[in-house]
């Protein structure tokens, strides 16, 4: 446990340890009702209608999930092939890249399986845009309003 701390403290998984604090504090106020998982589609219409009504929070998690983990696991085995020098240094640069090109990857691939996700996640953008035209808060254990 005390390597894998280790290495998410260390160059190049500590460029991607923060989003992922944050994710995951995100997830926790999801869990305790404090916000809503769509709480982003306001902001990013765009991108959410790209994303076939997943909700934005759950493409940039696994975009977040994604690059750490590969961070994560490359920074461990680097640590057991043990480069040092220049080519160490480098290395550690092309995994940071490689980190980025497989977050891309994954957000590819949810974009991919969005219609599947979105089934999951029921009541588009267009639910909460009918609630503030009613003037009444979107309560996500209320029936849909009807308009």
């Amino acid at each position: 446990m005390e390597q894998i701390v280790d290495a998410a403290v260390r160059f190049p998984t500590v460029t991607v340890t923060p989003a992922l604090v944050v994710a995951l504090g995100f997830w926790l106020l999801v869990l305790l009702g404090r916000t809503d998982v769509r709480a982003f589609d306001a902001d990013a219409p765009s991108l959410t209608r790209s994303l076939g009504g997943t909700p934005v929070a759950v493409a940039a998690s696994v975009v977040i999930v994604s690059d750490w983990l590969v961070s994560l696991t490359g920074t461990l085995l680097m640590d057991l092939a043990s480069p040092s020098g220049p080519g160490g240094a480098a290395a550690r640069v092309a995994l940071l890249v490689l980190a980025a090109l497989v977050a891309l990857v994954a957000r590819l691939v949810t974009r991919r399986c969005a219609a599947q996700l979105a089934r999951l996640f029921p009541g588009g953008p267009g639910v909460y845009r009918r609630a503030a035209a009613l003037s009444a808060p979107y309560d996500p254990g209320s029936p849909h309003p009807r308009g």
